[in-house]
């Protein structure tokens, strides 16, 4: 089989079994986010069970702790191909989880979020909260490294 199935593979498994983890225990001290709340047009409001956005986050920190991981390892290993590969997939993988993260924040699905160049901003009853939207960055990011292996390959014909 080709290397891209088993990478889909893998990237499929880490996405099943991070759903589940509860990371939120390792990333804080106090239960945070509030497991049981969404953003809906009259304000936060309680659900019963637990919403789409919980597990959507719970990937999104395990796919950004990976991804901090690969970076911190390109220190120390050469950068080829296969780590452009890897650490371009791995930022698109963040930056899918983290929007959907934001599109299940809320009920409906997107209320109360504008995403700006940059930057996105979360509305309740009027009071703005800005976020440097790293979504955007890790797109970004990602860019870059598939230009980098492109270039790479250019100068190898």
């Amino acid at each position: 089989m080709k290397p891209i199935i088993y990478v889909a593979a893998l990237i499929a498994i880490i996405v099943l079994v991070s759903a589940y983890l509860p990371v939120e225990y390792f990333v804080s001290d106090a239960f945070r986010p509030q497991p049981n709340k969404v953003l809906t047009p009259e304000g936060v409001k309680t659900v019963a069970g637990t919403p789409m956005w919980l597990y959507t986050w719970r990937v999104t920190v395990v796919m950004t702790i990976l991804l901090f991981a690969a970076i911190v390892a390109t220190f120390f290993l050469k950068a080829n191909m296969r780590i452009r590969w890897t650490l371009a997939i791995l930022s698109i993988v963040t930056a899918v989880f983290h929007y959907l993260t934001l599109l299940f924040t809320s009920s409906p699905p997107g209320y109360g979020v504008s995403i700006y160049p940059l930057f996105y901003v979360i509305n309740v009853k009027g009071a703005e909260q800005w976020y440097l939207d790293i979504g955007q960055v890790l797109m970004a990011y990602a860019v870059y490294n598939i230009y980098l292996v492109e270039r790479g390959k250019k100068a190898l014909l």
